[in-house]
């Protein structure tokens, strides 16, 4: 079978797909040519090729800020697309139900969930290192809450004194706190990711509303365990996928419109935020490591995906 992917064939997940792609007699092109089977299109279609059709969507918009376009326009080139394909991928069972309550409805009764994979154990071995070390990375903007995070952090310190928050990442508008304890790396290459990574013991992730942030199943597949809360769509249906990871309880729970980028939204339950300190002693007493499931693996996905274009074929 010979794949089209359509304008996408860079993206990150795709390219850990393409190498078992190939090992399975399949071929992978970024461009239209005379002999693809079927069109693989990542957020929506760009190329009209009149090829069988399947869709990779993750998330979508969502938000009433009033300096922004509508979040309905926003969405249109999603929505036309999910109206037409001849299958559908979504990231996660919350992706799912994002895209149904806000995109238009799917013609196709053809569907999967297939989470964003990784390899097993893909930055190496942990490595042994004094202290407790935390990270968390993101694109920081408002709704991944960065400031919430650090004053997470800066609490759980007054008990755990040598502890170390590690922030990797783009800060956008966020205005670094400086602490001896916090050590930002901004955007950083492969190599210097696993480095940070196998001295880890601990990564957090407390965006709500997130579709699969590649984030967390990277942290997963370094044996890392995950704090995330009830709110974080597929971070918290990877967390509990994986004996280790933890859920904690107290955050706002919706797939309502709302405003991401505002302070009152992202706001820490007092809840909420005992149970996250408590998580954290939890993790620091005991220094778990976790195994990444099945479902979370590169060779799953990539087999998952074959099976949605097969289907559609």
């Amino acid at each position: 079978m010979k794949i089209f992917v359509d304008r996408k064939i860079d993206h990150r997940v795709i390219q850990r797909m393409v190498p078992i792609w190939d090992s399975l007699g399949h071929k992978v092109t970024g461009s239209f040519k005379k002999g693809c089977a079927v069109q693989l299109c990542v957020t929506r279609r760009y190329t009209e090729t009149g090829l069988p059709m399947v869709l990779r969507l993750d998330g979508v918009y969502y938000d009433l800020d009033p300096k922004l376009t509508p979040f309905r326009g926003r969405n249109n080139r999603h929505s036309l697309t999910h109206a037409i394909a001849d299958g559908i991928i979504y990231q996660s069972k919350f992706s799912k139900k994002m895209c149904e309550h806000y995109l238009r409805k799917r013609k196709t009764n053809k569907t999967a969930v297939i989470y964003n994979g990784i390899a097993p154990n893909w930055a190496g071995g942990r490595l042994k290192h004094a202290g407790f070390n935390i990270v968390s990375s993101a694109k920081w903007r408002r709704h991944k809450r960065l400031k919430e995070t650090i004053d997470l952090f800066l609490l759980y310190l007054k008990q755990c004194p040598n502890a170390k928050l590690h922030i990797l990442g783009k800060l956008h508008d966020n205005v670094p706190v400086k602490h001896y304890n916090i050590i930002y790396y901004g955007m950083v290459d492969w190599e210097k990711m696993k480095t940070v990574y196998r001295n880890a013991d601990l990564f957090i992730h407390l965006s709500k509303k997130d579709s699969c942030p590649n984030a967390v199943t990277e942290a997963i597949g370094s044996g890392i365990p995950v704090i995330t809360t009830n709110a974080c769509g597929g971070a918290t249906e990877m967390a509990a996928l994986t004996k280790g990871c933890v859920i904690c309880a107290g955050d706002e729970d919706s797939i309502a419109a709302c405003y991401p980028y505002s302070n009152p939204y992202n706001v820490i339950s007092k809840t909420l935020r005992n149970n996250i300190i408590a998580a954290i002693a939890e993790i620091d007493k005991d220094r778990r490591k976790v195994i990444l499931p099945k479902q979370l693996t590169i060779e799953y996905a990539a087999k998952e995906y074959l099976r949605m274009l097969k289907w559609v074929l």
